[in-house]
């Protein structure tokens, strides 16, 4: 893979966490192509790691861009030398600056895959992969799924606390009578004072949302607000702003973001769908097989691939890894 000099813009916007609406949803189509995304990935993985060593002194701007180019594995990184004198300059000057920037600690299970822009404000967290955990300022929690972008102030004003999502996330808010808590996504506000809710945007900009326990309104800017219940899921179109609410599975919509997930005697076919959520991929499998087995296990932090291997030896099954790493499962023949 040889990038474009815009995309390599759009690459070194999303590590730095400052691309704007129009170049994010560009960036999202881009990485949407499993190729990209784990150019992607692969690139994050190495910046982090010249950044870790940066973060202690000032770099040598020349050896951490060669180091970039030298660790990136397989993938091709056009050398600096090939690009344009002012391009070139351009790319080093932005990379350079990610690689020199000071990452804000934060309360998170995965604190190396978040940026903070320390130095303002306005506070961005941003999950390049996997799942992710922050505590924010007013003693609230939220999990970013892979590839999603929250943005707040550093801390929040006295009268409202607000934040903006893109992409998935799931949300503890700390009870303040005093301050209600508000979610900006795709023109939809989520208002709540206490409680836990899953919010995902799909690609075609539909949003969910689902409550687990508490309540929240939403507002979708047209002077009407609707109470959403525990137990269901509302979603809402930003295109004709309409909302519809009604009782859903919240237990699957928020999976992903537990610290574990626990079966007893469970289908096949049901279990594969709370994995799919978990582990952020495709997983099919063949119609006859979804409830001809059942299963009682947990899984925590165990690789996909080490689950289906235990499955498959209690019960005949097979499976196999897509390019793209979606699972198929079937029957043992």
């Amino acid at each position: 893979m040889n990038p474009d000099n815009h995309t390599w813009d759009l690459l070194v916007g999303a590590l730095k966490g400052t691309l704007g609406e129009a170049e994010q949803r560009e960036f999202d189509r881009w990485a949407a192509e499993a190729e990209n995304r784990r150019f992607y990935n692969n690139l994050t993985r190495v910046w982090r790691e010249i950044q870790q060593r940066a973060a202690a002194y000032e770099p040598d701007r020349d050896r951490l861009w060669r180091q970039l180019q030298q660790r990136i594995g397989t993938y091709e990184i056009p050398h600096a030398d090939q690009l344009p004198k002012r391009r070139r300059s351009h790319l080093l000057q932005m990379a350079i600056a990610v690689a020199a920037a000071v990452a804000v600690t934060l309360f998170a299970t995965r604190a190396d895959l978040f940026r903070s822009a320390a130095e303002t404000a306005e506070q961005r967290l941003c999950a390049f992969e996997g799942k992710s955990q922050a505590r924010l300022s007013d003693g609230s929690t939220v999990w970013l799924h892979g590839g999603s972008t929250l943005t707040c102030d550093a801390r929040f004003a006295a009268g409202e606390r607000r934040v903006k999502l893109r992409g998935e996330g799931f949300f503890e808010v700390a009870k303040d009578s005093e301050r209600p808590f508000t979610v900006e996504v795709e023109g939809l506000e989520i208002s709540v004072h206490g409680t836990k809710f899953n919010v995902r945007t799909a690609a075609d900009r539909y949003v969910s949302v689902s409550l687990v326990e508490g309540s929240v309104s939403l507002d979708t800017g047209r002077g009407s607000r609707r109470l959403l219940r525990p137990g269901e899921i509302a979603c809402y179109d930003p295109d004709t702003r309409k909302v519809v609410i009604g009782r859903g599975n919240v237990a699957m919509e928020s999976c992903w973001a537990a610290g574990k997930l626990a079966f007893e005697r469970q289908s096949l076919g049901e279990i594969c769908h709370y994995m799919a959520r978990w582990y952020d991929t495709e997983i099919h499998i063949t119609p006859a097989l979804a409830h001809n087995y059942a299963y009682t296990f947990t899984i925590t932090d165990e690789p996909l691939e080490e689950i289906l291997r235990i499955m498959s030896r209690i019960n005949p099954i097979a499976y196999t890894f897509a390019e793209d790493n979606t699972v198929t499962i079937s029957e043992l023949e």
